[in-house]
């Protein structure tokens, strides 16, 4: 219940929570009267959009028994939990395939959207973009574009677009030539009406090195200028953008400082 508050207090018009513990398989239930004070809280916060992240234990590109039918179990779970809190957009990673390859391992995701999907309605899962660590699936617009045509749903699922993992990737967006191509190639594999969210983070590493690290808006590799680009761009003046940057133990201080170098880019 902390989290309306403290995006008031922040001043955003949009914000994004996990419904459960990150890092643990079981989910406590909701008490009595929890999502609708959620819900009551979101209202007099008069924000624009509220959206969920899946835990990070979630992979349903998993060939491991066990860890697929928790995977499938748990994504059902943060379904209905978003849909009782009202929120109608999940971030999930897309998953890593073990090893097994990235053809395996995407129609072991799209087989598990078309089990899980019909039966949990009202939320649209968003594949968040991965820098490509591992064997981790979603490195490449066109490995999204995989799960969509091969599952059944493609109306009940959007794309997360991270700045860093995207940069992680190889998808270098830092001077006006390379961002407009790089939205080219989205557009033109997923179409951009399927970008439904944006993770703004700058990267501590450099273009291509498949390696994951956030940093402060303006602070890494990437600098300032595909933010000012993005937050300047007119495709997305509605789309919805969180921050999640290195907090230091610190969120009170750090995440004013990225938000106000973002709203600092804004042209007038």
């Amino acid at each position: 219940m902390k989290a309306p508050p403290r995006a008031s207090r922040l001043s955003v018009n949009c914000f994004q929570i996990f419904t459960k513990n990150n890092n643990k398989w079981k989910a406590k239930p909701f008490r009595e009267g929890e999502t609708a004070e959620f819900q009551q809280r979101v209202k007099e916060g008069e924000f624009k959009s509220v959206v969920a992240h899946c835990d990070y234990l979630t992979n349903l590109a998993s060939a491991k028994p066990e860890v697929r039918s928790k995977s499938l179990e748990n994504l059902a779970g943060e379904l209905d939990r978003c849909r009782a809190l009202g929120i109608d957009m999940l971030v999930m990673h897309p998953g890593s395939h073990g090893g097994d390859g990235i053809d395996v391992g995407i129609d072991r995701v799209a087989t598990a959207l078309r089990e899980i999907l019909p039966g949990h309605p009202g939320v649209r899962v968003l594949l968040e973009t991965t820098a490509g660590q591992g064997a981790s699936l979603g490195v490449s617009f066109e490995e999204l574009a995989e799960i969509y045509s091969r599952s059944s749903s493609p109306e009940r699922l959007g794309v997360c677009y991270d700045t860093c993992h995207t940069f992680a990737a190889g998808y270098d967006i830092r001077t006006e030539r390379s961002y407009e191509d790089v939205m080219k190639q989205f557009d033109e594999v997923l179409g951009l009406d399927e970008l439904k969210l944006f993770h703004l983070n700058d990267s501590k590493r450099g273009p291509g090195q498949r390696i994951d690290r956030h940093q402060h808006i303006g602070w890494g590799e990437m600098g300032l200028d595909p933010f000012r680009m993005l937050m300047n761009d007119d495709r997305f003046f509605d789309i919805p953008k969180i921050i999640e940057t290195p907090k230091e133990d610190d969120p009170d201080t750090y995440d004013p400082i990225n938000l106000n170098v973002l709203r600092g880019l804004i042209s007038s």
